[in-house]
């Protein structure tokens, strides 16, 4: 049966708190609107018709692929892309029920389409101030792009900056279209020098266009050359080359943009239009310092954190205008602080200071408002003001990888897991080889006490890349705190030969020994820790946990004390963090979360794993 004869019905319905367009072939719930495939549409659509009864797998092969021959196989894979766009969990179905040996049960109600309030609205939340939603992530439901990375044709492969730089900012430019959905730099670069047909980049990275180019130096002049592809035919559907000086390289990715976003019928909103069409002029030696320090801000270490802020600076006394470089160089502040690799209160003035000059050049870009988010969220502690912030840069940049994470971390700080996992999820999707987004997933759902889901995901994350030290204590805190005492040892050890004398992981060191039940190895970390800052930073708040994790509550809360004092950033997660169950009974806890400025309900129950706090390791110790 093919999708013209499949009689899919073309009223949208309700489906629990989603609204199913099948003429559409999308969904639009909690993770904003959303694609599907025919025939996973046709599977949704036949388990709807049914619900509340079930239906089985003979049932919905028959239905929906009628006399073709399909397996199994191919029915469980319509079955787990549902369930991954309604957001949905196997082990705790709110939508989907898996009948052993019968099929399948739809247990959202199912009913006609009502009216709903703006997507972006929550039912029944209040708007914020000067008429600006609190939104969940929304996309739009048409047209999604990924920007390959350009080919440098250059002799020199000094110039290897300028071919990402390019790919990146012509990435920037296109999400900064709300109707686009644009696949982030970080999954997009995971294609650089690899050599695979179109169509299956698209598919892997599920979009309906491809942009591919070259680029090449000569002196002070570049040559830019740029194709449209749609994915599914292979087929060119635009291209453009221009010679031009560097120095105008910025407004013609710009008029690119423009064209890309023309070509596809993409809807551009006036402020859309007027910012793409704007002329940036800046001279050929800061536009390569700029470039220099995206390339080193995109691998985020502490070492091309530096570089970055060094390429930046210079961008910055070259073309003191230019607003990216001074936002380049407060978002390389924030991230040293959130690392704990700068004192967070130092930092903090070096962003304010560096942010500032961006925020009066311009005001409603989205990297400038997302900068300002953070700071009032891991700074400021203002968590209404980071939220006004962070909805105006989603409203700019649905796209934007970095302000769906930070508003994500808004929502976590206030107990909203279900949104803030709603909007990591989003980045995700927008960032699919991202193993930083795909960490912070993890940590989202260490925050929502899932925490052997947590364990799963890190250990999905650490394949991406075993030597990725972050994810390796991440897993090795997750497995402590989730009873998993033997493969956190292991983990925490492992940690610490690949990356000695790191204090956060000799931090994950203290506390894995401290919540698997070895209190002397922890004291004796705990101790050289806190000996050791006096000549080098290290997170007051990380201390803490492992204080709490040991049932020292009168040093827990000496060193929460001292990282509020300090403004430690991670400090805001306080009232969700699972490591602290152990002293959230005690009354001191309520008053560290007035301090911190949220309200001590928000907080989550003092509960590690589904138990009672304190528990040790399990039986096994595995």
């Amino acid at each position: 049966m093919t999708d013209d004869t499949r009689r899919r019905p073309r009223t949208p319905f309700d489906l629990g708190e989603v609204r199913v367009d099948p003429a559409r072939l999308r969904i639009v719930g909690p993770n904003g609107p959303l694609h599907l495939e025919p025939r996973v549409m046709d599977v949704l659509v036949t388990l709807a018709e049914r619900a509340p009864e079930p239906v089985t797998r003979a049932e919905l092969i028959d239905v929906v692929w009628g006399d073709a021959v399909v397996t199994d196989s191919v029915l469980s894979r319509c079955i787990s892309i549902l369930r991954e766009r309604l957001g949905d969990d196997r082990a705790r179905p709110r939508f989907i029920e898996t009948l052993s040996k019968r099929g399948y049960r739809l247990l959202a109600p199912v009913g006609p389409a009502q009216v709903r309030p703006t997507i972006g609205q929550p039912v029944g939340s209040p708007r914020l101030a000067a008429g600006v939603s609190s939104t969940q992530p929304a996309y739009a439901s048409g047209v999604s792009i990924a920007v390959l990375p350009f080919v440098n044709l250059a002799a020199d492969a000094t110039d290897e900056h300028v071919a990402d730089g390019l790919t990146e900012l012509l990435i920037a430019h296109l999400a900064g279209v709300a109707s686009l959905r644009v696949i982030a730099r970080t999954s997009s670069m995971a294609y650089k020098a690899v050599r695979k047909r179109v169509c299956d980049i698209a598919a892997e990275l599920e979009v309906d266009y491809v942009v591919e180019g070259s680029v090449r130096c000569e002196g002070s002049r570049i040559q830019v050359v740029a194709r449209l592809i749609e994915a599914r035919r292979e087929a060119h559907t635009w291209a453009h080359t221009s010679t031009l000086e560097l120095r105008d390289l910025l407004t013609l990715l710009g008029g690119i943009a423009q064209s890309i976003a023309d070509a596809v019928s993409a809807r551009l909103l006036p402020a859309e239009a007027a910012r793409l069409a704007r002329r940036v002029s800046i001279g050929e030696g800061a536009l390569q310092h700029y470039l220099k320090g995206r390339f080193f801000w995109a691998q985020r270490g502490p070492d091309g954190l530096r570089k970055a802020a060094e390429a930046f600076a210079a961008c910055a006394l070259q073309a003191p205008d230019f607003a990216p470089a001074h936002c380049g160089l407060a978002d390389c502040q924030i991230v040293l602080a959130l690392y704990g690799i700068a004192p967070p209160l130092r930092a903090a003035a070096a962003a304010r200071e560096h942010h500032a000059r961006a925020l009066a050049l311009d005001p409603d870009g989205p990297e400038v408002l997302t900068a300002l988010g953070a700071m009032r969220l891991f700074f400021d502690w203002d968590f209404a003001g980071a939220e006004q912030a962070l909805v105006r840069a989603l409203a700019a940049n649905p796209s934007y990888t970095t302000a769906h994470l930070a508003y994500g971390d808004l929502l976590m700080t206030r107990g909203e897991f279900d949104r803030g996992l709603a909007h990591i999820r989003s980045a995700v999707r927008l960032s699919p080889f991202d193993i930083g987004l795909a960490m912070n997933l993890g940590d989202f759902l260490v925050f929502s006490g899932r925490l052997d889901e947590s364990v799963r995901q890190f250990q999905e994350t650490l394949e991406m890349d075993e030597r990725f030290v972050p994810v390796r204590v991440r897993l090795a805190e997750a497995l402590a705190l989730a009873g998993h005492g033997a493969a956190a040892r292991v983990h925490a050890a492992r940690a610490l030969i690949e990356a000695p004398g790191q204090p956060r992981v000799r931090e994950t060191s203290a506390l894995v020994h401290a919540a698997t039940g070895q209190a002397d190895e922890a004291r004796r970390e705990l101790a050289d820790l806190a000996a050791g800052r006096q000549e080098r930073h290290v997170c007051a708040w990380e201390i803490a946990r492992a204080y709490a994790a040991l049932a020292d509550a009168d040093a827990a809360f000496d060193w929460i004390d001292t990282a509020i004092r300090e403004r430690a950033p991670m400090a805001v997660f306080t009232g969700v963090h699972p490591g602290l169950d152990p002293i959230r009974q005690d009354p001191r806890f309520a008053l560290a979360i007035e301090r911190i400025g949220l309200r001590s309900e928000g907080s989550r129950p003092g509960t590690i794993g589904g138990t009672r706090a304190g528990r040790r390791e399990r039986p096994g110790g595995s």
